[in-house]
């Protein structure tokens, strides 16, 4: 059984709805990354499972644009100091592309969700604010002030100072959201009164002219949208953390059931810095830029591997995530277990196989076209989604060869005879190549396990291991003493082509 279910299962023992809200939350403040998405992804497998049991769910996205910006991260050009504690929904972008830094970072990622066929509904929370969402709950949290900052310091230890109110105000001056003081409320006009570092002094609307305290916000949010099931990092799991805080203030000020809690562990990103080197564990951060974001690993490889490499390990078990080697052995495993990438002829190659006819084919579709055929598959140039779906395939392929393909994968068809590298070889290694040159007969072909069944004959016939015949083919044909499966590479090329290639080495 799928832990979504186990988890779904367990919701419904434990919740008295009969509908519920599967609710998940993100930052825009850089590129939203593979590591933020396993909270989407598992809230959304969660969801599945809820509603393939019959029971009413959906799932909802608040991107918290009101945020601050909390400094000049490094990607950031130097006059973005000037923006700092300034919500992230009226920061201009930095490449002047959309309205706002926050949908700069916030669009790309809402994209993905749909390239990946997530179904959710999603909140702004600047919007939420501006509209008047929040004004009851602030004004219930500020008429209680006293209550919540018991439940801070009992929870948190964190004793609030006496000055301590749960309303940021945001400055009509300085546009910053962090750095005004509260000086007094009209609740009656629904305002706050305030005094801010930058010396204005003004009046804050509750209805858009500040924002809650983070963790009063989100006890909030819960009871606003009906919030039932919600997954989030461990570290708000804690003991003391957010979640221990925000469920002791929605029970107690906002008279709501914390939503069911699905704590999960953090995807860390696997790197080599370079080849030779042991490969670097790294937390995911948008702001230090040590990310893989969704929109850039979704060119790289199809929506369904991305959301296998979340899906097939439960929340409570950390991700390593390296899109090199392990990516595609994880890409095998899914073919395997799973199924086909693709449509058409496009899904019966295999990804790795794949990897091979591109490289050979050199990036010209109509070449890959024709390696393709001679790999023994029945290709329908008159039919456009099949060609659609194998250019699909390819870019998938290209790109992971271009960002993260280790050096050991790649290869290039040497279109000429590598003369000096073919020295290297030994007579015993030319009479093999020679000889199955001899054996080729132009106009047929042989498939990979042929090709494979063939090196092993001629390896016996000459005297000679396997292994060197292999070697000899790579360095005649790539340049390189090792490549991708033998018999996927020959069975991909021309016969007439290998007969020549092999008769020089043999004559050299």
């Amino acid at each position: 059984m799928h832990w979504s279910l186990v988890i779904a299962k367990d919701i419904v023992e434990r919740r008295k709805e009969k509908e519920h809200v599967v609710a998940t939350g993100i930052t825009p403040s850089g590129d939203i990354h593979v590591g933020n998405l396993r909270e989407i992804i598992t809230g959304d497998a969660v969801c599945s499972a809820l509603v393939d049991m019959g029971v009413e769910a959906k799932l909802i996205y608040v991107a918290d644009t009101f945020d601050p910006l909390r400094r000049r991260y490094p990607f950031l050009p130097e006059e973005y100091e000037a923006h700092v504690g300034k919500p992230l929904s009226e920061i201009p972008d930095p490449e002047g592309r959309l309205s706002t830094y926050a949908e700069h970072f916030l669009q790309p990622f809402l994209d993905s969700l749909t390239d990946l066929g997530i179904e959710i509904t999603t909140f702004k929370a600047d919007e939420m604010y501006k509209s008047g969402m929040y004004v009851d709950v602030i004004k219930e949290a500020i008429t209680r002030r006293e209550e919540i900052s018991k439940i801070i310091g009992q929870i948190s230890g964190r004793q609030v100072s006496d000055k301590w109110t749960p309303f940021n105000p945001l400055c009509d001056a300085c546009g910053r959201i962090t750095s005004a003081v509260v000086t007094g409320y009209d609740m009656d006009k629904e305002e706050a009164y305030y005094e801010c570092e930058c010396g204005n002094k003004g009046v804050a609307s509750f209805k858009g002219g500040g924002k809650l305290a983070w963790r009063i916000d989100w006890a909030a949010r819960w009871k606003i949208l009906g919030v039932t099931v919600e997954p989030f990092g461990k570290d708000h799991a804690a003991p003391g953390g957010s979640y221990d805080t925000g469920k002791r203030i929605s029970a107690e000020i906002y008279n709501y059931e914390a939503p069911y809690p699905i704590p999960f562990e953090h995807i860390l990103l696997k790197r080599k810095e370079r080849e030779g080197t042991k490969a670097k564990v790294t937390a995911m951060s948008s702001s230090l830029g040590t990310n893989i974001p969704v929109h850039e690993m979704l060119e790289t490889i199809p929506p369904e591997i991305l959301k296998h490499v979340i899906l097939r390990v439960r929340p409570d078990k950390h991700i390593e995530f390296d899109p090199g080697l392990p990516l595609l052995h994880l890409i095998d495993e899914y073919e395997r277990e799973i199924g086909g990438i693709g449509g058409g002829v496009a899904g019966k190659i295999p990804f790795r196989h794949f990897i091979t006819l591109v490289q050979i084919a050199r990036g010209e579709f109509s070449e890959l076209l024709k390696v393709i055929k001679r790999s023994g598959y029945e290709v329908h140039a008159d039919d456009a989604e099949e060609m659609e779906e194998l250019r699909k395939k390819a870019v998938y392929v290209a790109n992971w060869l271009r960002k993260y393909a280790p050096p050991n994968v790649k290869f290039e068809l040497q279109s000429a005879l590598p003369a000096e590298e073919i020295k290297s070889l030994s007579d015993a290694q030319k009479k093999a190549l020679k000889r199955i040159a001899g054996e080729l007969k132009e106009g047929t072909s042989l498939d990979a396990s042929a090709w494979h069944n063939k090196i092993y004959e001629v390896a016996s016939a000459t005297n000679i291991e396997a292994k060197e015949v292999f070697k000899a083919i790579y360095v005649a044909l790539l340049k390189q003493p090792s490549g991708p499966r033998a018999g996927w590479l020959l069975a991909s090329l021309d016969t007439k082509f290998l007969k020549r290639r092999f008769e020089a080495v043999g004559e050299t």
